[in-house]
């Protein structure tokens, strides 16, 4: 699988809460003793001592079954739209017996699609979470089954990819396919992740086609991906005081001329980083609209470094 990062770059933002079944046996917890409301109880769970080994995993021993048939219904349609959506541009060529691929150092658009492949792994995952939390699912069991979510949709393109002749089943992809999908859940669980973020910027400049037939999901040289970690979160105490809470520092990586035969290079940079829901912007509703930017790194001064020596720009986008 290639090229798709863009594709998945905005992860809307649901709204969250308990949800209760209308016909579930009566099992009060402190959401349905509030609300009134019956919630489905959890299946094998012990009477009095409850486990996170008595799966499935429900928020409040309860879920809402009919919230769940809608975010499965939902993750479906997604699935069936990806597909109809790239069959074509990436699938429609000459087929061939499975065959797999390392193409880990050196390979395909030099591996800024291995981010590309992390950061759409990362961004479904998120997408389908927020879905799952809704049904009534905690946010680290949302997340793990979000996912598994992106994970089964990355596979079966990679699959896919196996059976065309021009590209294959990549180990390296698979690799980042997990490492992005899973990554949210990691972040929930080992508290010294929720520093870092991981981000996308795109340029604009001048379109180029180097054998990517204008497909901006493979325009690679205008994608740059980025890790960024918060320095308010970072910094030691007596310094972080005096940070704003919305900045941050990025590393950054990217690559010149993707696909042409000559001059290729990687591109490493190091960048300042704006996170706007990190800032007082007013209103929730403001910052709700603002939530899908906490991934897209914002122009901001930055300095490149790649082989033909080093620039410094004032804003990069």
């Amino acid at each position: 699988m290639r090229r798709f990062a863009v594709l998945c770059a905005v992860a809307l933002v649901f709204t969250h809460g308990p949800a209760h079944s209308e016909d579930a046996p009566q099992v009060e917890t402190r959401s349905s003793a509030r609300e009134g409301a019956p919630v489905l109880p959890l299946p094998g769970a012990r009477e009095g001592n409850f486990s996170l080994d008595d799966l499935p995993p429900y928020r409040h021993q309860g879920i809402s079954r009919g919230r769940l048939a809608i975010a499965l219904a939902g993750v479906g349609v997604y699935d069936v739209a990806f597909y109809e959506t790239l069959k074509k541009p990436w699938w429609s060529g000459t087929k061939s017996d499975m065959h797999v691929i390392n193409d880990w150092w050196n390979g395909y658009a030099m591996e800024v699609d291995k981010a590309a492949h992390a950061f759409a792994g990362q961004s479904m995952a998120r997408l389908a979470a927020e879905s799952y939390e809704w049904t009534g699912m905690t946010r680290t069991q949302a997340l793990f089954w979000g996912g598994v979510t992106s994970l089964a949709t990355l596979s079966q393109v990679e699959v896919l990819d196996g059976y065309t002749a021009k590209f294959g089943f990549s180990t390296a992809d698979y690799a980042a396919n997990i490492a992005g999908a899973f990554f949210p859940l990691a972040q929930e669980m080992w508290h010294p992740l929720k520093t870092v973020t991981f981000k996308i910027s795109y340029h604009t400049r001048r379109f180029e086609e180097h054998g990517n037939n204008g497909n901006i999901l493979e325009d690679y040289d205008r994608q740059t991906y980025w890790l960024v970690l918060n320095l308010k979160e970072t910094l030691p105490r007596t310094v972080s005081s005096v940070v704003p809470a919305w900045l941050g520092i990025a590393a950054g990586y990217g690559v010149e001329n993707a696909f042409a035969s000559t001059g290729r290079m990687r591109e490493y940079y190091l960048a300042l980083d704006i996170d706007p829901t990190r800032a007082n912007v007013g209103p929730g509703w403001l910052s709700r609209a603002l939530a899908p930017l906490r991934y897209v790194h914002l122009p901001s001064p930055a300095v490149r470094f790649r082989e033909d020596g080093t620039r410094f720009f004032a804003l990069y986008f």
